[in-house]
């Protein structure tokens, strides 16, 4: 038995919506069980979660809010979802110095590339004993594309992620505070510059008396 993640897209955009409410009460096959599943949207160049549920360990079906399906959504629906139209795939495969890891550690930027705006897909986590069965179940709702993953190279394409999520946002972060920095710097630059032209004007000012006082004084002994 392994455990795969699915992503199905199909011709007619509701066939995620009504495989999803069919495997809710039927989520056992012969070969297969479903445990979790999602119906995700790109919308403006984002991949967003729409609906899902998950099997607990008891055969209870709840709404999706963890495991791996969770977090994948999380995911593509984070900071990083902009990246994943290629872009995460290289990064992933650069740290770890092995090409095929880029091209296996792939579903992310998949669900991305595959999904074109306003379109729907269908994500699945699934234990099989063989591909067809699920395959041909999904074939009835006139697929366009089914991609299967392993379990563990998602798990761990999902983990790296977050960790580049964690950089990107301390990159944020750091980047937020040197603007306040900066534009504090500036505020207090004006301050001192508006402090020291007051002075000045003061000065000036001050200056002008006195020299009007030590005309008076010198006119005055003059006489």
């Amino acid at each position: 038995m392994e455990n795969n993640v699915l992503l199905a897209v199909f011709k007619n955009q509701l066939s995620a919506y009504e495989v999803l409410n069919n495997i809710k009460g039927n989520f056992v096959g012969k070969n297969y069980v479903i445990t979790e599943a999602a119906v995700v949207k790109k919308e403006n160049g984002k991949v967003v979660f729409k609906e899902g549920f998950e099997v607990s360990s008891n055969g209870q079906v709840g709404f999706l809010s963890g495991g791996l399906l969770g977090a994948f959504v999380g995911i593509i629906g984070g900071p990083l979802g902009i990246l994943f139209g290629g872009s995460l795939g290289a990064l992933i495969g650069e740290s770890r110095g092995n090409a095929e890891d880029e091209i296996e550690t792939g579903i992310l930027a998949d669900t991305t590339k595959y999904l074109t705006d306003d379109n729907f897909g269908l994500v699945l986590l699934a234990t099989e004993e063989e591909n067809s069965e699920l395959d041909e179940y999904l074939k009835k709702y006139d697929e366009e594309i089914i991609l299967r993953k392993s379990a563990n190279v998602v798990q761990e394409e999902v983990e790296l992620a977050k960790e580049y999520e964690k950089e990107l946002y301390k990159t944020a972060a750091y980047d937020e505070f040197k603007k306040m920095a900066n534009e504090e710097k500036d505020k207090l630059k004006i301050k001192v510059d508006d402090v020291l032209a007051n002075l000045k004007d003061k000065f000036e000012e001050a200056d002008s008396k006195i020299k009007l006082e030590v005309a008076k004084l010198r006119e005055k002994f003059r006489k």
